[in-house]
């Protein structure tokens, strides 16, 4: 034969969901959906999902008759080609445990005798997946229109249905105030005009009158009555202090910079590696040098608000990550 038989086995399970090899088991085809990694961010796109069935052992023909026709031999002769190929992997799988075919997947035998089989995840066997590969898919934040109305609607209704008590109260506590701010500047315009008529007072001038004494038999001589002491009250002065300069501190801001790391390495490669990556993801990633340590950064941010909002986005792909402030 030109090719082996599990060549054909493997073309088959493009076109059918079911592929029986003789004496060995079959092999049966489960299409898959696409899916969304919501850990990774991977979309995957549709598969065809391979399980094994030990109990599928008759001959259908369907391999034998592919093969014959393939190798442009007689179907006797492929029989005995897949019969062979049966005896073989079988004799093998039981005695080492283990049996890998290619393009198809691993086959191994548990205690009790029964065989697992884990897919080859490298072969896409599903027809409307051709041309698709996986992509990774970053997560977009969308604002519910309709939850930010209803939010807005129910605070109208609670400003509008607020307790009347509550005006009471403040109105209690704002009167007082009031009027003791209106006291206030009534005095000061009351205090103002005593300074102003003791600006204005003369000390050498008397409001009172001199009395006269008329005489009764004899005339005395006129004595005066004496002026009476008077206080003289002086202003207040006022003295002007010198104003000091004021003297302006320099206030020196340290700025950092604040980075979300991806991973930390010791060996260069394998921190080149994830750069790699991170930039086929569209990342401004970049190489945070350590003490012994190659830190790769998805982002560097000069803000921290700023830094910490992206590190809550990342996390949901890469739980690992942390932030590095330098």
């Amino acid at each position: 034969m030109n090719k082996p038989v599990e060549h054909y086995i493997s073309e088959l399970l493009f076109l059918h969901d079911c592929v029986i090899l003789p004496n060995f088991g079959g092999f049966v085809g489960n299409p898959q959906s696409a899916k969304l990694n919501k850990i990774t961010g991977i979309l995957s796109p549709p598969s065809k999902q391979i399980l094994f069935n030990a109990n599928l052992k008759t001959n259908d023909g369907l391999l034998i008759t592919h093969i014959s026709n393939q190798e442009n031999i007689s179907h006797d002769s492929a029989k005995n080609e897949v019969v062979d190929f049966a005896i073989q992997i079988s004799t093998k799988l039981h005695s080492s445990k283990v049996l890998r075919i290619y393009k198809i997947g691993l086959f191994t035998l548990g205690k009790e005798r029964n065989i697992i089989f884990l897919q080859d995840n490298a072969n896409n066997y599903s027809l409307d997946a051709f041309g698709m590969k996986a992509t990774h898919n970053k997560a977009i934040s969308r604002v519910n229109e309709v939850e930010e109305k209803i939010v807005s609607t129910i605070q109208s209704i609670r400003t509008q249905n607020r307790n009347p008590r509550v005006f009471l109260r403040a109105a209690a506590v704002i009167i007082p105030l009031v009027a003791l701010s209106y006291l206030s500047i009534s005095q000061q315009d009351r205090i103002n005009n005593i300074y102003a008529q003791m600006a204005t007072l003369n000390p050498f001038s008397t409001t009172e009158k001199i009395e006269e004494t008329s005489p009764i038999i004899m005339a005395k001589p006129y004595e005066p009555t004496p002026i009476r002491n008077i206080e003289i009250i002086e202003s207040p002065k006022i003295i002007e202090m010198p104003i000091a300069e004021e003297v302006a501190t320099p206030i020196i801001i340290q700025q950092h910079t604040f980075y979300i790391i991806a991973g930390a390495f010791s060996e260069q490669k394998n921190a080149d590696k994830m750069v790699a990556k991170l930039k086929k993801w569209n990342y401004n990633t970049e190489i945070v040098e350590g003490e012994n340590l190659r830190r790769v950064s998805y982002n560097s941010f000069a803000n921290k608000e700023d830094a910490i909002l992206a590190l809550k986005e990342i996390k949901k792909e890469n739980p690992s990550a942390w932030l590095l402030t330098k």
